[in-house]
This record gives structure tokens, C-alpha cells and sequence, in this order.
């Protein structure tokens, strides 16, 4: 209406058209002048069972679309949308006839809440606004979350693990740093809808109970979200890491880790600590974790680094006061044992040992993975110990990663095989 105005011969207006031009074009620059990124991603998943089972396969593409504001006077607005779909892929509903299962990593391509959603797989996965001062920076909003331990994107499918909250990070003296944040939404890894964390815990496999009864907790937690404390000091030798996660109505864990490293040696070692938050004795079923559990897990790791190669060897004991619980819809725990397809969690009184050779060659942008892991002392009839009743197993994951370069630069290829053999006891 006031452009309308100024341009009615009045002279009065003039001055002040001219003056609310100059100020649109500055607001519109701040969208006119945005960051535009994104990525394309197309996945072939394959699992091949043993003996007569069934196999399974899929292909999904998708991509991202983000755009981040240009900063004026240090706010910045970001928003992102992620699509998927099937391109083309077996029947992942087909039961096998044996066992009646149906694909399960297959399906975690696409929508787990929804199996025969293959082409509904949009999010909405960043809307925040940031305020950047001199010391750091504030978010609010739906936002890039960095990776923890225990919460993080886990970005080894179509869709990573997003969260929606409030933060805070602050670059501190002496190659400090501190985030704190506050969480009370997620969209899960493999899932299309937003969450609160009364909904999204349990979303898919609750397990047992300790006492060997099916554990039937979603929904059922009322927690509220989720506070996490990220300190890290790095040093010309020892680096340090604190983390703390305080779960609403489930349990607080405490992680500290710490790094010696000297000339081309490393050696770190982290300590997890859990303690539940109630004492729900009246509930049975419904209960996440024991009021009498107590989370405690030490690992360890030995590497080596060389020209262009590095070898790792590392160790994990779970401690026999309690399973190490931590809701799978929030992340994936990355002790230094932890490899893709064979984590901790669910777990206690156990052992794990992890073997990794990283080789990169004279030729830019080729690296091979080679991990071999395995999990001795779970006792699948043990419900006390053992959340999901697993067998001890052993697993070799092989991985090639490919960096392109030239007119493909930012063009990335990694294949996957995963090998995976349960020990059974004679």
C-alpha cells in the first residue's frame, strides 16, 4: 500500500519510497544472496541369508534440498527438505517362508512406521534460525545437530536422525568449547514424521524387560526431552571430551573420554556411566530401564598411524551391574568398538574387541575400511543382561569410499559388504 501511495504524484512520499526501497532491497538480499546446497544420493541395499532363507534387495534415490540465509546483523534463517524414493526393488513384504519374517534392512531405506510407503517419504528437516555473537553462536528451531555419542545423525541410510530444540555453543579460552542443548523433538533415522520423545522412544523394538517378560514402553515414558552438555578441550598431548545426557523421566549418562596421542601413536579410553531417573517400582512392563539397573561401560583404543594407512585395535567391556540402555530412535552409540550394523546397545557383562585397517592409495580420493568386531558373553536367554536377545557373533565389514575429482568433484561412491555369523554354543 505505500509504494501504491508514493506513486500517486505527491511529493510528500518521494523521499520515503526511495528510503523503503533501499531497505527492502537490503531484506531481499538477505534471500536474493542465500546459500543454496544440497545433495543426490542413491542407494542399492542387498542381504543374502543363509542356506534357503529369503534374500532381499532395494534401490532408493533421493536428495536434499537446503538454503541458508545470508547473516544480517548475525541472524541467520536455514530451512531443508529431503525426498525419497524406490527406484526399483524385491518384494520387501514377502514373508519368509520359515522363519515369517519379512526385509528388515531393506525397509530402513524408506519408512519403517509405514511399510508399504515407498513414494510418500518427504521431511521437513531444518527450519532454525542461528544468532551468531563473537564467542559462538545460539539456534532455535529444527537444526543441524552435532554428532555425540550417543545423540547423532547416524547418516548410513536415505534419512539421518534429526532433532528440534534450542542450543548454545560457545568457543571457549584455550581451545575449549561447550554446547548445551535442550531437545524435545526428532524425527528418527528411516521415518518420515516428527516426533515428541513420549512417541518416538520404543518407536520400533522395545526388547525385554530384566526379567524376561516383552517390554512394552512406548509411549508409556511421558519424557519430556532431552539435555545435553558437550565440553571438549583439545591439548598439545591429551585431548578431553565430557558429555552428559540427561533423559527426562529415563536416566542421566555421564561419558568422559580422553585421547593421549604422541607422534603417530594414539591411545583413548571412555568411561559411561547411567543411573536411572525414577524409581517406577509399580511399573512392570512399561518401565525403559530397572530402578535397580546401573549403566557402566569402559572401552579402549590402541592406534597407529602410518604414510598413508592406519591400524586400530580396540576394546569394550560392558560391566555386569546392568545393561547399557539408550533409546535407539535418538542415535547410534559410537564406543570405539561400535561399527556400522553392530553396536553395544541393549547390552551388559560382555566383551567386544574391534580390529580396523584403513588404507588410502597414491591415488587421490581411493580408501579401503577393513573392521572385524566380535561380542563374546551374551547370553541370549539372559534377559538381564541381554535386551534383545542376541547371540555372541562375530562380523567383518568391508568398505570402499571413492572421492571424485575433476568435473564429478563432489561426487562420492562408498560400497558396504557386511558379513555377519552368530557363534553358537555346542
Amino acid at each position: 500500500m505505500g509504494l501504491a501511495h508514493a506513486q500517486h504524484h505527491e511529493p510528500a512520499h518521494e523521499a520515503h519510497h526511495d528510503t523503503t526501497q533501499k531497505e527492502l532491497g537490503a531484506f531481499v538480499d538477505i534471500f536474493t544472496q542465500a546459500h543454496l546446497h544440497g545433495h543426490v544420493r542413491n542407494y542399492f541395499m542387498s542381504t543374502i541369508n543363509e542356506g534357503g532363507l529369503k534374500d532381499y534387495y532395494s534401490n532408493a534415490t533421493g536428495g536434499a534440498i537446503a538454503m541458508t540465509t545470508k547473516r544480517f546483523k548475525g541472524f541467520e534463517f536455514g530451512v531443508k527438505g529431503l525426498f525419497t524414493y524406490q527406484t526399483f526393488s524385491s518384494d520387501l513384504n514377502e514373508a519368509d517362508p520359515t522363519t515369517n519374517g519379512i526385509s528388515k534392512w531393506e525397509h530402513e531405506l524408506y519408512d519403517i512406521e509405514d511399510l508399504n510407503n515407498f513414494k510418500d517419504l518427504d521431511r521437513l528437516e531444518e527450519l532454525y534460525i542461528t544468532y551468531f555473537f563473537k564467542k559462538g553462536k545460539a539456534s532455535l528451531g529444527k537444526f543441524e545437530f552435532s554428532d555425540t555419542p550417543l545423540i547423532n545423525e547416524s547418516d548410513g541410510r536415505m534419512k539421518p536422525f534429526v532433532f528440534k530444540g534450542a542450543s548454545i555453543e560457545l568457543d571457549l579460552a584455550h581451545q575449549q568449547s561447550l554446547k548445551l542443548s535442550a531437545l524435545h523433538g526428532v524425527s528418527p533415522r528411516s521415518t518420515v514424521e516428527w516426533y515428541n520423545f513420549n512417541d518416538a522412544i520404543g518407536l520400533v523394538n522395545n526388547g525385554t524387560t530384566i526379567h524376561g517378560t516383552p517390554a512394552d514402553y512406548h509411549e508409556e515414558t511421558h519424557s519430556r526431552g532431552a539435555l545435553v552438555l558437550d565440553y571438549q578441550k583439545k591439548g598439545k598431548l591429551v585431548d578431553l571430551k565430557f558429555y552428559n545426557w540427561y533423559l527426562d523421566r529415563i536416566h542421566n549418562s555421564s561419558w568422559v573420554e580422553t585421547e593421549l596421542h604422541k607422534d603417530s601413536w594414539s591411545f583413548g579410553l571412555q568411561g559411561l556411566l547411567q543411573v536411572p531417573l525414577v524409581k517406577a517400582t509399580h511399573l512392570a512392563e512399561e518401565q525403559y530401564m530397572h530402578h535397580e539397573e546401573l549403566g557402566t561401560v569402559l572401552s579402549s583404543q590402541l592406534c597407529k598411524e602410518m604414510a598413508r594407512a592406519k591400524l586400530s585395535v580396540a576394546y569394550t567391556h560392558a560391566f555386569d551391574t546392568g545393561r547399557f540402555l539408550f533409546p535407539k530412535a535418538l542415535g547410534r552409540d559410537q564406543f570405539y568398538t561400535s561399527i556400522s550394523r553392530s553396536r553395544l546397545e541393549g547390552l551388559g557383562d560382555v566383551d567386544v574387541i574391534t580390529l580396523r585397517y584403513q588404507q588410502g592409495f597414491k591415488k587421490k580420493g581411493i580408501e579401503t575400511i577393513i573392521e572385524c568386531t566380535g561380542i563374546f558373553g551374551a547370553e541370549k536367554d539372559d534377559p538381564r543382561f541381554n535386551k534383545y536377545g542376541i547371540d555372541d557373533y562375530v562380523q567383518v565389514n568391508a568398505r570402499l569410499n571413492y572421492h571424485f575429482h575433476g568435473f564429478l568433484e563432489g561426487l562420492d561412491m562408498a560400497i558396504l559388504y557386511v558379513a555377519k555369523q552368530n557363534l553358537y554354543e555346542s
